[in-house]
């Protein structure tokens, strides 16, 4: 919501970048001055990231297999991890290389976090609880992570209508803020990753 709006980005094995819509990374103007227009924010293997409207300086953002934090982007040293973590004798959550997260667009205290299973923070992260049972078909088999979710999308128009993807090819739709889910994937082809 700044204007001019900010642009965001992850980077495979270079981070997370911020700058404004109005920069041209062409421009090598910025050689002379030695002031790069685009910010790093975070390292890692930069993976997804969401910006708090109300003040657009707090951020979510994070590096592979849930590694997420919330980001003070005027002060980077000002930060908070937020990775969901199970209770100890649980089996551990599994975590897509890409975790997904989604800041709610009603709400933007509540904070979507996706491993096999559907978390919810109400407090910016500061707690996370699980919502769900794994929503996956639980195959643990290969050499990283998967039967993982792969996306979280929150309806524009209403508050805690829910949609989580996988990368096993499951759907699944929650009407209640992630508390009960159905999933609406049938007829689809089967095992096929769902990013969006």
């Amino acid at each position: 919501m700044d204007k001019p709006y900010n642009v965001y980005g992850g980077l495979q094995d270079n981070g997370v970048w911020t700058g404004s819509s109005q920069t041209d990374p062409a421009d090598p103007s910025w050689l002379q001055d030695g002031i790069y227009p685009f910010k790093f924010i975070l390292g890692g293997d930069g993976m997804q990231v969401q910006v708090d409207p109300r003040d657009n300086s707090t951020v979510y953002a994070g590096f592979q297999f849930g590694y997420y934090y919330r980001i003070n982007k005027n002060n980077p040293e000002e930060y908070q991890a937020i990775k969901p973590r199970n209770d100890l004798g649980e089996p551990n959550y599994r975590f897509n290389w890409q975790a997904p997260i989604c800041l709610s667009a009603h709400q933007p205290d509540i904070l979507y976090f996706g491993s096999n299973h559907f978390h919810r923070s109400m407090n910016r992260g500061e707690d996370m609880k699980t919502l769900s049972g794994d929503l996956t078909a639980a195959d643990k088999t290969g050499d990283v992570p998967f039967n993982t979710l792969s996306t979280i999308a929150e309806s524009p128009l209403r508050f805690g209508m829910l949609y989580c993807g996988t990368d096993d090819g499951r759907i699944w739709l929650s009407h209640d803020a992630g508390y009960s889910w159905e999933e609406r994937g049938q007829g689809l082809p089967k095992d096929l990753w769902v990013s969006r």
